[in-house]
């Protein structure tokens, strides 16, 4: 087995070994790996974060050995909080986006610009990405898709959930949504077994979500209620606490 660092602010994860193959997720740096398979100039690995795999280009990581990654990955992981400014002599500013490991600043030969934010609450994380455009695969402020949204906000505050939303519908336990409160977790779908879409319930008894972009809804008994259409854009099959 061969493993490997992201050295890169951010890198695409394809479904394929190839460029112009759909991005199915994204490596934020610092992100550790397992190198599964390789074809030509690309890698088949799985994230060590959520166990996610697909294809990267090998130029896209570090390779490092194993007892490098052991002893990266024995240690406490320190999130950004925003995008975050690093520097070493190479780069002045390089810029690599919220929820990136910077607790591996140091074995990357990078320095670390404090200018985290100290958000007091998952909610406000979660606000910190409103108006984000959807972007299939993405997990980012610059482009999110609505299970990568979920999983960056509880990444910044300090919970890892798996990558897409059927997954991150067997997390936690379920409540009913009349005893939801800010955190939990939304889930949807045509039926109880085919989810599609999650949000997060916030103060109010609303909902955020990446759809077209971030953006707050309404949410009932049967589901989001757009505030813009008045009407119902997704339909809810069932509420999990991640938090207790």
């Amino acid at each position: 087995m061969e493993y490997g660092i992201v050295n890169l602010n951010l890198v695409p994860v394809r479904k394929k070994n190839n460029a112009k193959s759909e991005m199915i997720s994204q490596l934020f740096f610092g992100e550790t790996l397992e190198v599964v398979s390789k074809k030509n100039n690309w890698c088949l690995v799985i994230s060590n974060l959520d166990n996610y795999e697909g294809w990267v280009r090998t130029s896209h990581f570090l390779s490092i050995s194993k007892v490098d990654y052991i002893k990266i990955n024995s240690k406490k992981k320190k999130f950004s909080s925003t995008d975050t400014s690093l520097y070493n002599n190479e780069f002045k500013d390089y810029t690599v986006p919220a929820g990136s490991i910077i607790s591996n600043c140091k074995y990357l030969s990078f320095n670390c610009v404090s200018n985290n934010k100290n958000f007091h609450s998952l909610e406000e994380v979660a606000l910190s990405f409103l108006n984000s455009p959807y972007l299939w695969g993405g997990k980012t402020k610059f482009g999110t898709d609505c299970s990568g949204f979920v999983q960056s906000v509880f990444k910044i505050y300090g919970k890892i959930l798996p990558r897409d939303s059927y997954q991150q519908a067997l997390v936690g336990v379920e409540v009913k949504l009349e005893n939801s409160k800010t955190g939990d977790l939304a889930f949807f779908g045509k039926k109880i077994d085919a989810i599609t879409h999650v949000g997060i319930v916030i103060s109010h008894k609303r909902i955020i979500h990446s759809s077209g972009k971030v953006r707050i809804d309404n949410i009932t008994d049967e589901g989001i209620l757009n505030v813009d259409s008045k009407k119902i854009s997704h339909k809810l099959q069932l509420v999990r606490r991640i938090f207790n």
